[in-house]
């Protein structure tokens, strides 16, 4: 083959190289706009109509999540201390942390959202392994139900290792030991049980195990087109609820749990400065980090010349 011909096949190849990824990526684009209209469409109809209200209640609870969570990480990132954040079934969450900078702790419940929203949302586009993604986001939910919901946590690691301790132990028995095999495995079972009976009321460790086990079973099985989807309507859902929470705080700005005033309240009390100052600033930042992710995550690249 002369060396014409080679460089013939190997444009020809490139050609095909391209315009196999501009389809994919045509499809990814496709894929999104399907996973924020079905976000969109669930988001308006579900106030008025009580069973999308409780299809949307588990995303109820994971936005909180991800917003305690924001609060605590950012007091890691500032050198304080995560103690633990709790989730409760009407879909509230209080975060309690020790140092760091409050100013920045404060608003990193909405803005944290919006940025897990943002960055799941690129990742999920722009990253050719996206099943990688899918199980690193399942790591997040996990390692922080586990490590920061209190010592239920702790619980459910020991009854797990139990769990499995005697589960393998009925396993290594002989065959002619099956009635202790069968002992084992029961003893097993109901040590899984009464594992999760005794951590039922935490509702943010249980959030935070199935979601991650979710997403674990996604990469596991799911296609690549069906894990995309996925995760960008988990990415719109955690990131445009924010905004949504930011906006509910408009007319309702002296909200609180209990005696502790809402972030927004908390951090015009830091800072000397209105309410509203800050509820602008972080629409302002929640539809920036959203647009962006969206604009560099997905309409970019299928603009590029292939």
């Amino acid at each position: 083959m002369s060396s014409y011909e080679r460089l013939y096949n190997n444009a020809d190849k490139d050609a095909a190289a391209h315009g196999t990824e501009g389809r994919t990526r045509r499809r990814i684009l496709f894929v999104s706009l399907g996973a924020f209209a079905l976000v969109f469409l669930l988001w308006q109809i579900a106030p008025r109509n009580e069973t999308v209200s409780s299809l949307l209640y588990p995303f109820r609870l994971l936005v909180t999540f991800v917003h305690e969570a924001g609060h605590g990480l950012s007091a890691l990132l500032t050198g304080g201390r995560f103690i633990e954040f709790r989730v409760f079934p009407n879909g509230a969450g209080l975060a309690t942390t020790a140092g760091g900078n409050r100013i920045i702790i404060t608003q990193m419940g909405y803005l944290g959202a919006a940025f897990f929203g943002a960055i799941l949302l690129f990742a999920a586009n722009r990253v050719r392994r996206v099943h990688l993604v899918a199980v690193l986001t399942g790591l997040f939910f996990i390692g922080c139900a586990l490590l920061f919901t209190g010592g239920e946590g702790a619980l459910l690691i020991g009854g797990i290792g139990l769990t499995i301790g005697l589960w393998s132990a009925g396993g290594a028995l002989r065959e002619s030991e099956n009635q202790m095999q069968v002992i084992f495995r029961g003893a097993a079972v109901g040590a899984l049980v009464l594992t999760f009976v005794l951590v039922r009321d935490n509702v943010a460790l249980l959030t935070g195990i199935v979601s991650g086990t979710a997403l674990f079973a996604l990469a596991a099985f799911g296609s690549r087109i069906v894990v995309t989807f996925l995760l960008n309507a988990l990415a719109l859902i955690v990131g445009f609820n924010a905004l949504n929470d930011i906006l509910s705080l408009w007319n309702s700005q002296s909200t609180m749990l209990g005696n502790v005033p809402n972030d927004a309240l908390a951090v015009a009390r830091l800072t000397n400065l209105p309410v509203n100052f800050w509820l602008l600033v972080w629409i302002a930042i929640t539809l920036g980090v959203m647009g962006a992710s969206i604009w560099f995550g997905i309409i970019r690249p299928t603009r590029q010349p292939h």
